[in-house]
């Protein structure tokens, strides 16, 4: 569905992931002319923790289209990045061993240069916390990666949960609130959490092809964590079985999370705006012509039933 304008309209607060080629002011008008109100992008190589320097005429065209078209931008750290330290029982940080420290202090410093940019013209930046085979361990170390960093004004990190794969950290509400819960109380207004769809599903906890488990998740989400923490819906269909602790990410409607129905979709798609918790796409920006149908759709639906 697309309107006369040739903007794929949605009632959502939803964008998707965008492609960024060395300045952000680009990537926002492809955001404005695709009708997103949230987006995502790489600050630079997702597979090289050294970002992207954004110059001060960049920001200030990403600001002034901005302030004309209001919406939510959000980068994504690279996923090689380890807050625990490095992948082994001997890597773990903060521990007195010089080479993990100094080593993780160099990917703090590049996050904190990219927390400095988002802060001026987005909302936030997302981080998987890592991987370590001692889960308690490695959610501490993380916890202590990130008192560590020097939050500028205004500025946010996001802890992603994993779909349960490998040594992979946060893989449940449970294990996201334990590194909550040992940030340093003054960092703790800087940090939000990321949920993604099709990582709860790898994970298996939630079944989210239905509607009582989607409000079984958002009161367990309540319980454990605090609503307040939850920043942005990372929305992903999923090429795996539920509780294959794999991330295998699909399109929406193509994957074994939707490709029956979208009742409980649309179900989440309402939660969120409720919640006014925005959404971001990372499977393809096609997938807001299926998500432009199904408010169109529902929008029909309930005049109908008016």
């Amino acid at each position: 569905y697309k309107n006369k304008m040739n903007i794929q309209t949605v009632k959502w607060n939803i964008g998707s992931h965008l492609s960024f080629s060395q300045t952000i002011s680009p990537t926002v008008e492809e955001a404005i002319k695709k009708g997103m109100y949230t987006f995502q992008f790489f600050m630079g190589n997702p597979q090289s923790c050294t970002r992207q320097k954004i110059s001060i005429d960049d920001i200030k065209k990403t600001q002034l289209l901005t302030e004309r078209f209001p919406m939510n931008i959000f980068s994504h750290f690279p996923y090689i990045a380890n807050f625990a330290g490095k992948s082994t029982i001997d890597g773990i940080a903060w521990n007195n061993n010089k080479n993990v420290d100094d080593f993780l202090r160099k990917i703090l410093q590049e996050l904190e240069y990219e927390l400095s940019i988002l802060s001026q013209i987005g909302n936030g930046v997302v981080i998987h916390p890592g991987s370590h085979p001692d889960r308690d361990k490695g959610h501490i170390a993380v916890a202590k990666s990130l008192s560590k960093i020097n939050f500028p004004d205004n500025s946010m990190v996001l802890l992603e949960n994993c779909a349960g794969e490998g040594n992979k950290l946060c893989r449940s509400f449970s294990e996201l609130k334990t590194v909550i819960d040992n940030i340093d109380e003054n960092k703790l207004k800087n940090v939000g959490v990321c949920i993604d769809t099709a990582h709860i599903w790898g994970q298996g906890e939630y079944d989210l092809r239905y509607i009582e488990e989607i409000d079984r998740m958002f009161y367990d989400f309540e319980d454990e964590i605090g609503m307040e923490y939850f920043k942005l819906l990372h929305l992903n269909d999923s090429e795996v079985k539920l509780g294959a602790k794999k991330d295998r990410h699909a399109c929406i409607g193509t994957g074994n999370i939707w490709k029956t129905g979208f009742d409980s979709l649309i179900y989440l798609l309402n939660k969120c705006d409720e919640l006014k918790i925005p959404i971001v796409l990372e499977t393809n920006s096609s997938d807001m012509i299926t998500l432009a149908f199904l408010s169109a759709e529902e929008c029909f639906e309930c005049k109908k039933n008016k």
